[in-house]
């Protein structure tokens, strides 16, 4: 009997701190390796779609890996490759929708959007190298370059506390949105977005020799801008306009709707997506035949293929485009382009509208040799 106490005691002690450590999230996509160690066992697992993570887990994303978790409380958070994010803190009570939060990004980067408990008033921070974040209610974004910190505020405001009680507000109804900390504690505020926050798609698996040099250049513009200069410069044209401009007001709600990440998180398979409507220009006149397609991959949280395509005066326009679900946008990138016998560039956008039924967007086609031959549209696809 004295020999089986202490294995009792053991046993009702592990299931005591098993149910002492509540979920904070759950993971919607994770692609590439994707790590969770939990704090107090220090037991390592693999994290896959649909697996929950608790507020004593250290995630950590590998090379050319990505992951994306919707929070307890509605909230939403991506951590971008080769990064390290300690969720030291995340409670939440369903009941009284109260509740605090605290995470620790240790390496890499994130963006998130919070939820209620921000919303409800509670404490939420995240903590940098350089200082704790304050949010108010917002949609940001923070990126570490070898010690330095990027910060990007795309809708709300954050106040930055530095480690000399320096406090740096950024956001809408700020003077600057965009900063780069140093880690001599350095401040240079700006209005532009850092190159650091540019997204470009690169694919999971095997890359080609032009994936591979796109990849390098990526690594190259990855460093740190001159601290020299007060404002950043920066050839961004990355997500942040996508919401704030291309889309309206109503249709940036859906990105931050909880209920839409929990159903592309529950939906199982592939679904083949064509146009239903649709609104096309050509720099050569009229456009006819226009046809576009879509396939959208919820098991793995990509978009393995779509086209598009239409006739003008000119000749057939044709384009290839591939993609990943990120959060509950699509982020696609055109792969290949031709107008007639001409080689053609262009880009995509697009979000989930109406639930997961409904896909809409907007496209730009020029000729690489003479830009001045383009064409551009909007589109609507469904199942």
């Amino acid at each position: 009997m004295k020999l089986l106490l202490p294995v009792i005691t053991t046993l009702l002690c592990v299931s005591f701190n098993a149910q002492a450590v509540n979920p904070a999230g759950k993971t919607i996509l994770a692609r590439g390796t994707v790590l969770a160690l939990d704090a107090n066992s220090e037991q390592q697992r693999q994290l896959k779609r649909r697996d929950t993570v608790f507020g004593v887990d250290r995630i950590t994303t590998g090379e050319r890996s990505k992951a994306q978790f919707s929070m307890s409380d509605g909230g939403l958070i991506a951590l971008k490759e080769n990064s390290v994010l300690n969720i030291a803190n995340y409670e939440f009570d369903s009941n009284t929708q109260q509740g605090s939060a605290s995470i620790e990004l240790l390496k890499g980067g994130l963006r998130s959007i919070s939820g209620v408990i921000k919303k409800n008033g509670g404490s939420y921070s995240v903590k940098t190298p350089v200082g704790s974040i304050g949010i108010r209610g917002t949609h940001f974004e923070v990126q570490l370059v070898e010690g330095d910190v990027f910060l990007a505020v795309w809708d709300g405001a954050i106040d930055l506390t530095l480690e000399n009680q320096q406090v740096l507000s950024l956001g809408s109804d700020e003077a600057f949105s965009f900063a780069q900390v140093t880690s001599s504690g350095e401040v240079f505020t700006s209005i532009s977005a850092s190159r650091v926050f540019d997204q470009n798609i690169t694919s999971i698996d095997s890359p080609s020799e032009s994936e591979e040099e796109e990849s390098e250049q990526q690594t190259a513009t990855a460093s740190p801008d001159p601290v020299t200069e007060i404002v950043v410069e920066s050839n961004f044209d990355s997500e942040a306009v996508i919401i704030a401009d291309v889309y309206s007001e109503q249709q940036y709600q859906t990105v931050s709707d909880a209920s839409l990440v929990d159903q592309i998180a529950q939906r199982q398979g592939v679904f083949n997506y064509q146009a239903t409507s649709f609104g096309v220009n050509s720099s050569l006149g009229a456009v006819t035949d226009f046809a576009m397609t879509m396939a959208v991959d919820f098991d793995n949280g990509t978009v393995p293929e779509g086209e598009i395509s239409f006739s003008d005066t000119g000749g057939n326009w044709y384009a290839a485009y591939s993609g990943l679900i990120d959060i509950s946008k699509l982020d696609l990138a055109v792969t290949f382009a031709s107008h007639g016998n001409n080689k053609a560039a262009g880009d995509i956008e697009a979000i989930f509208l109406n639930g997961l039924d409904t896909i809409t967007g907007n496209f730009n086609l020029n000729e690489i040799n003479n830009p001045n031959v383009n064409a551009n549209g909007s589109f609507r696809l469904e199942p």
